[in-house]
């Protein structure tokens, strides 16, 4: 064991991973710090509003590249990987325009559909939240397959100190929910405008050509991204934001809040952690396929790293959440820590599942991988209608939700470490 850990401490794997959590844990301090403020200026409906906006521009952000800023990391060639960043471009400013044509003349709808009429003010900016998040994830792409972890890591940093920087003295001077949804568009904007014009100084991102049948002949190598991938993604992301759905329509926007805080307090070592070594775990993953025709090594070394790193804090949010919860965000938010009790396994089981399932697409098993998403919905589909239409308690409602999570997550475990293995 000894002689492992001090492999893993010498390794590019681990200096790369240690550079991106670094940043990472920054960020994430700066969002620690500042949360307790943020969540004593604002209400818990306020909060559910944001919720439900981020809920919708997630599910509608899967299709913001049609999942094409995959092929930037798998490509060999270096030009081809440069016109896949191109080919993922024009798809993002095509389903940007459709998404003005779709979203924009019945935003009222959305308010009536989910209980929450404070929305539809705000549905206009969905055009802005899919253009960047899709700008975004093919910058990252690209910064990964140069290895400019650096600039990642400054482009989190950057991101974090925006949110509280704007929300804050905006709760304090205006009413409502405008600094929330100040400080999330800051967010989303600026970092991205710097890391494309850090990409630009620093790689040869502004040597990609554009070709329309380089193209064209892109998009048919990677046609099962958008087959496959893309409807994997979709079914995914619903599924995991159903509860932001179904709470707001059935239990309202405050409950929506209550959950919110909760997922993102969860979500801190998935963020802070899991997916810097996602990043790091897709690279070395894809290199060791290429040259041995297997990756079982890394996969064992990140499933140990995820393994060590979690057991401990999860042990202490799952005896201790409501009270940490109270303490850090005020006495109104003692619910959270419920919730975080309820949701925390299926976190843990999230937290080592994500990186490693990595292998579903580096091996080219989307099909398998759709299949599985399709049952994720449906089964989600059942959990909740066995909740709210027949228990009609929240609770019973998330406790089966985290079963049924941890059911699936294990599954995706057993299958990628088979895929590591295969050659």
């Amino acid at each position: 064991m000894r002689s492992k850990l001090n492999g893993l401490w010498k390794s590019d794997f681990f200096r790369n991973a240690l550079t991106l959590i670094s940043g990472t844990t920054l960020a994430q301090g700066v969002s620690i710090l500042t949360a307790p403020v943020l969540y004593r200026i604002y209400e818990k409906e306020e909060y559910g509003t944001l919720g439900l906006y981020m809920a919708i521009t997630g599910v509608i952000g899967t299709f913001s590249t049609m999942q094409y800023q995959q092929a930037i990391l798998l490509e060999k060639n270096e030009q081809e990987a440069l016109s896949a960043v191109w080919l993922a471009r024009v798809i993002n400013i095509s389903i940007t325009l459709l998404t003005c044509l779709l979203i924009l003349p019945i935003t009222g709808l959305y308010g009536q559909w989910f209980n929450n009429p404070s929305i539809s003010p705000w549905l206009f900016l969905v055009p802005f939240s899919i253009f960047f998040g899709g700008q975004t994830a093919i910058l990252r792409e690209w910064a990964n397959r140069n290895k400019a972890y650096k600039l990642l890591t400054i482009n989190t940093i950057l991101t974090a100190i925006l949110v509280p920087s704007l929300s804050i003295p905006l709760g304090i001077w205006v009413d409502g929910s405008l600094g929330l949804f100040t400080g999330l568009l800051a967010s989303q904007v600026l970092p991205t405008l710097w890391l494309g014009f850090s990409l630009n100084t620093r790689t040869n991102l502004q040597n990609a050509s554009f070709e329309w049948e380089a193209l064209k002949t892109l998009a048919k190598k990677y046609i099962d991204f958008p087959r496959y991938s893309l409807p994997s993604e979709f079914i995914n992301r619903f599924t995991n934001q159903l509860p932001v759905f179904m709470l707001s329509t059935f239990a309202g926007a405050g409950v929506v809040g209550v959950y919110n805080l909760t997922i993102r307090m969860l979500g801190l070592p998935i963020q802070l952690i899991s997916s810097a070594v996602t990043e790091i775990f897709k690279q070395k993953a894809t290199q060791q396929f290429h040259e041995l025709g297997n990756c079982k090594r890394i996969f064992r070394q990140t499933l140990l790293s995820l393994f060590l790193l979690s057991v401990l804090p999860f042990m202490v949010l799952m005896i201790f959440g409501p009270d940490i919860f109270a303490f850090a965000f005020g006495e109104k938010w003692r619910e959270a820590g419920v919730f975080a009790q309820i949701l925390g396994f299926l976190f843990l089981f999230r937290f080592f599942v994500s990186p490693l399932s990595f292998l579903f697409i580096l091996r080219q098993k989307m099909r398998e991988d759709f299949l599985w998403h399709i049952w994720m919905l449906i089964s989600n589909l059942m959990v909740f209608y066995i909740g709210f239409k027949l228990s009609g308690s929240y609770y019973t409602t998330l406790i089966l939700f985290t079963i049924n999570y941890i059911v699936i997550y294990s599954i995706y475990l057993i299958r990628s470490y088979k895929f590591s293995y295969s050659t």
